[in-house]
């Protein structure tokens, strides 16, 4: 009973003014364990007496909580669901919807016609890397696909998530052809790394998912054969022997399911729509297509001619328009309505192109089985096609919008457009002793193909080759990924290392023992991924994040900011943080406002600039706020610290971040009075050189992208200290101003109530309460053992400020509101009161 909506407009006659505010747009704190009740303190209680009115509901019967006065009804906490608009009570590791559609599979396939032939194993394969150079640098992006963050030095690992700790005994890549060979490999989007964790059988896999900033992890609650070849939109889907299952990538949650009519399924594929589950049938195969709701769409069947599936080389994918299957023939569809567009003997399917085209290699033969490779076909978004000589062809994943009508086709740069290329030696290709090359990055100046061992760099107008350094490439190993400055590769000792892009000098490099270990014995080098800023290592038993040890990333080639010196009449980044001291804190619609003078701790200033800053505020050793701040997009300019004035700046706590309200804070005449501590970690920087600023001037006001609690704090203790300590502020004021009123009681909590679709804890009962002062003028929280009224123990009250001459007048206002009578109802506050009497429902 009592999750109120929202409250609007004047109070009824003779009752103080209470107006609402707009509801800020607001999410609230994750969940933490349930912990338990803080200990009750002194108080008058008296029993629980409840009359016939309203009888109370049996056990079973839906009853979550006490009733608090003779006209009975649903009990403080019982749910009657809530109200529209009213918020989740949780804090999503990420919007649903954000994650753009972008590819992002575990390993480049590759693509080549004598490892496809022989079907047997897949072999090495290789990379292909552009830099560009640009003459102004300073508001260059990164390419899509690249570390967003630059690891100038060697990082140290900020994470590490073993299989052991996953329930397994290893990881294995997701990828069904792949995890039938308990082969490694993981696909993940820009927040998230996903692969199977894995007992000693090569069937049904758990699904876990590890996020890439935080190494916060999860494992799915059901087992299941493979999984898509891309993340889309958080989601990836999943299937069984008769299931498919679409998982939310940020929990791991089942977010909707599907029967698998087909036993023989073997492969998934998923795009924006949906997914696709790919079935061999007697002469040919089917795909069956289902809604994000995991509703039936269409399903068809293909024959695949003269060309026998055979083997264990297969690839199926999706764009937003196209459906692609590849193994011994090569099957393009209609992603809308499976209409068949090419269907012809050949070998694989690539990545899609950034315009969402799929290049196949067809191929020609005899007997059943196709043998002779090529042309390479380019099946464009609207069903046309365009082919072009050759044998193996390689898609870049990531490329500069010159570079991204270009394949690689038999080792030569080619324009799809012309089917041209200005190469006249081809690097690498499929005559190659280690197969073909795989492009993953594409820009204007330089082409970096691993080739096998040999990472060589290219002129990308001629071919002509400008270093070559020795790295562990294949395909089991994985590929390099870069900083815009540097390929960050697996080393063959089971490590890692990073080569300059400029010269292949070997900027630096990191052991086996922080990688996690060795992968196995046959094969020990790493895998690596970047994920969002993050560097992410896997091997057969651990995955680790490393984060940036500069500045964020530029095209490839642009040197960082922070690596320029800076002129005459700046500050710099200092390696110390500055101080902070608590001026003033005020509450605003959109969380808890800190105003803050902050000095430098160096005599050459500082800078702030870093995407993950946390600054968290402590009050006598208790939690008061603790989020993390972007200060990229506004960079503060601190003077030096010999001016002494320092700079102000408000920082703003939304509801999930904060913890104590100002009144709990002891603050004098609106200046901020207590023994406060803070704490600022500023992580990587953005840039180091900013204009000096004049001492008391005001920095850009920054607002906290999400909480983030200080290391080895506890949030089920911070939230309990918080709401003892709010009740014992708000007691004073609900003596002098609301004992023996009638008033409008908003929700009723404790710790272990389940309610709403949940279980409440003392975060959750603390963020509503926050959620509701934030949204009106003023509403004050009472502990149900401090007050007469309240026969049971431990409940935490929220009630609005707002008194009436009576309880008809008080359901009166919650009528006007538009509440029903479970969501706002008359309660009399009082310490000597019975229970009897105290609670009117309408």
């Amino acid at each position: 009973m009592s999750d109120s909506d929202e409250l609007a407009g004047d109070n009824a006659s003779d009752a103080t003014e209470f107006i609402a505010r707009p509801a800020p747009p607001t999410t609230l704190g994750p969940q933490s364990p349930v912990p338990p009740p803080p200990p009750p303190v002194t108080g008058p209680q008296a029993a629980y007496q409840p009359t016939m009115a309203r009888p109370m509901p049996p056990a079973g019967a839906g009853y979550f909580g006490p009733p608090s006065g003779p006209y009975s009804g649903p009990p403080p906490g019982m749910p009657s669901g809530m109200p529209p608009g009213y918020p989740s009570g949780r804090f999503p590791a990420r919007p649903p919807g954000m994650t753009p559609p972008r590819r992002r599979r575990a390993l480049p396939w590759i693509l080549t016609a004598v490892a496809l032939v022989c079907v047997a194993g897949l072999v090495a394969g290789g990379l292909v890397w552009w830099t560009s150079r640009h003459d102004d640098s300073s508001h260059a992006a990164p390419l899509d696909g690249q570390l967003t963050g630059t690891f100038p030095t060697a990082p140290t690992a900020k994470w590490q998530v073993g299989a052991s700790q996953l329930g397994g005994e290893r990881f294995v890549s997701p990828d069904p052809s792949r995890a039938q060979y308990l082969s490694l490999g993981a696909v993940h989007d820009e927040h998230t790394l996903v692969t199977f964790v894995s007992g000693p059988s090569s069937s049904g896999r758990t699904l876990a998912g590890v996020d890439a900033e935080t190494g916060k992890h999860w494992t799915s609650s059901r087992t299941v054969q493979g999984c898509s070849d891309t993340i889309v939109n958080g989601r990836i889907a999943c299937y069984d022997q008769s299931t498919i299952t679409f998982f939310d990538t940020s929990t791991g949650s089942v977010v909707a399911t599907a029967d698998n009519p087909s036993p023989g399924a073997y492969e998934i594929a998923l795009n924006t729509d949906g997914a696709y589950l790919r079935s061999f049938t007697d002469g040919g195969l089917s795909i069956m297509k289902v809604d994000n709701s995991a509703h039936a769409v269409w399903t068809k069947s293909y024959p695949l001619g003269d060309s026998t599936p055979g083997g264990d080389a297969s690839s199926f994918t999706a764009t937003s328009s196209l459906v692609a299957s590849g193994q011994t023939s090569v099957l393009v569809v209609s992603a809308a309505d499976g209409r068949e567009l090419l269907n012809r003997a050949g070998y694989a399917v690539t990545e899609p192109l950034a315009d969402g085209s799929i290049a196949v290699i067809s191929a020609s033969g005899s007997g059943g089985l196709a043998t002779n490779a090529g042309p390479v076909v380019v099946v464009r978004p609207d069903g046309t096609t365009v082919e072009i000589p050759g044998s193996s062809v390689s898609v870049p994943t990531v490329a500069s919008p010159n570079q991204r009508g270009h394949l690689l086709v038999d080792g030569r740069w080619t324009s799809v457009a012309d089917k041209s290329s200005t190469w006249t030696t081809a690097v690498g290709g499929p005559d190659s002793p280690y197969g073909a090359t795989t492009a993953v990055l594409a820009d204007d100046r330089e082409v970096v193909i691993a080739q096998g061992e040999d990472l060589t760099v290219a002129d990308t107008a001629t071919g002509q080759t400008r270093w070559t350094q020795k790295v562990a490439i294949s395909y089991t190993t994985g590929f390099p990924v870069t900083d815009g400055q540097r390929l960050i590769a697996a080393d063959p000792t089971g490590g890692i290392t990073a080569l300059a892009l400029a010269d292949g000098s070997n900027d630096w490099s990191l052991p086996v023992s922080t990688v996690g270990g060795a992968s196995s014995d046959s094969s020990p080098a790493a895998q690596t991924f970047a994920v969002g800023s993050t560097l992410v290592t896997l091997t057969g038993t651990t995955i680790t994040g490393f984060a940036p040890t500069g500045g964020p990333a530029g095209p490839p080639g642009i040197a960082p900011a922070q690596t320029r010196t800076a002129a005459e009449g700046t500050v710099t980044h200092c390696a110390t943080a500055p101080t902070f001291t608590p001026q003033q804190f005020r509450t605003t619609p959109a969380g808890l406002v800190a105003t803050m003078k902050v000095v430098a701790t160096c005599a050459d200033g500082d800078v702030m600039s870093g995407t993950g800053t946390r600054i968290s505020i402590a009050d006598s050793g208790s939690l008061v706020a603790s989020g993390r701040f972007d200060f990229s997009r506004a960079p503060a300019a601190i003077p030096p610290s010999d001016v002494g004035e320092g700079i102000t700046m408000e920082l703003t706590y939304p509801p999930g971040s904060f913890y104590r309200t100002p009144d709990t804070l002891g603050q004098a005449n609106g200046t901020a009075a207590g023994t406060f501590t803070v704490d600022c970690d500023p992580g990587p920087q953005t840039t180091t050189s900013l204009p000096k600023p004049e001492g008391g001037s005001a920095a850009p006001p920054q607002v906290s992208t999400g909480p983030e609690l200080p290391p080895g704090v506890d949030l089920g203790s911070t939230t309990g200290d918080a709401l003892r300590r709010q009740a014992n502020s708000d007691r004073t004021f609900i003596l002098s101003t609301l004992n023996n009123r009638w008033v409008a009681q908003l929700s009723s909590k404790r710790p272990g109530l389940f309610a709403d679709g949940k279980t409440w804890d003392n975060q959750a009962i603390l963020d509503e309460f926050l959620t509701l002062r934030l949204r009106f003028n003023d509403v004050r929280l009472l502990y149900s053992d401090e007050w007469s009224v309240f026969s049971q123990s431990g409940w935490w009250v929220t009630v609005a400020a707002a008194t009436f001459p009576g309880p008809d007048q008080a359901n009166a206002w919650c009528a006007a509101q538009g509440f029903d009578g479970e969501h706002c109802f008359a309660k009399l506050v009082s310490t000597t009161a019975p229970p009897d009497g105290s609670t009117r429902y309408r």
